[in-house]
């Protein structure tokens, strides 16, 4: 029976075998999104709670605003990092023999995750820039730090349906070790918990996202294949296969 053939790249190389690397590499985002999201805590510091007296609050930002600043832009390069990392796990979950429905509800998580964050990183960017200035009310200022102290339900929410997408597709069809997928069904469930709980749920998602894509990245023999679809089954077309 005639065999599909892959069409080669400009290059020469299988098509599918370089998006299977680009996946692979891809995978690794979920390593920089611990790596940028820690840097971002770092360099913001212990900040005041979203409850702090208003003196407090306008102190501490206009000794430390630059810091912020640079935090806020290190968290959106973690956000954009994370979609890669998603948009990774929502191919591999594509790829294995699960509904339809998990894969889409990987991407829809990554894309509400990566949205949240971005949203957070541009608060405490904003934060950054005018906490050193003297023409922005207390009042204004103490309103910023309170919506990026208070935890964050759509990043959580998105979270807890990107965990529990791999999950399943990790528990039904093995696409990553059952250790992660069953560590990432607890983790995503306690994503909407309240605080401390939830808290803890959303910093345990950080090393859970780096130790995924490690996972994925050095078990190439995992990495999601594209088919190719430049010779559709004669079957298809009405016409009975050949020897």
């Amino acid at each position: 029976m005639n065999q599909p053939v892959t069409q080669p790249d400009p290059d020469g190389n299988p098509a599918g075998v370089k998006a299977a690397g680009l996946a692979r590499t891809a995978a690794l985002g979920g390593v920089a999104f611990l790596a940028f999201s820690a840097a971002s805590d770092l360099a913001i510091g212990p900040d005041p709670a979203s409850d702090a007296p208003l003196v407090k609050v306008t102190s501490f930002y206009a000794t430390h605003h630059a810091q912020v600043l640079a935090g806020g832009m290190l968290l959106a390069w973690a956000a954009i990092f994370f979609a890669l990392f998603g948009t990774a796990m929502w191919a591999k979950i594509r790829q294995a023999p699960v509904h339809p429905l998990l894969a889409g509800a990987a991407l829809v998580g990554t894309a509400v995750i990566t949205a949240a964050t971005l949203a957070q990183a541009t608060t405490y960017a904003t934060l950054g820039a005018i906490g050193g200035s003297r023409a922005i009310a207390p009042a204004a200022l103490q309103a910023w730090h309170i919506m990026g102290s208070e935890l964050s339900l759509a990043g959580n929410g998105g979270m807890m349906i990107f965990l529990l997408a791999a999950a399943a597709a990790g528990i039904a069809a093995r696409t990553l070790p059952r250790t992660l997928a069953w560590s990432a069904l607890i983790i995503g469930l306690l994503q909407l918990t309240p605080a401390p709980i939830g808290f803890l749920a959303s910093l345990l998602a950080l090393p859970w996202a780096a130790a995924a894509g490690i996972v994925m990245f050095v078990r190439p023999a995992d990495a999601p294949s594209v088919p190719s679809h430049s010779a559709q089954p004669k079957a298809q077309a009405g016409l009975a296969p050949t020897a």
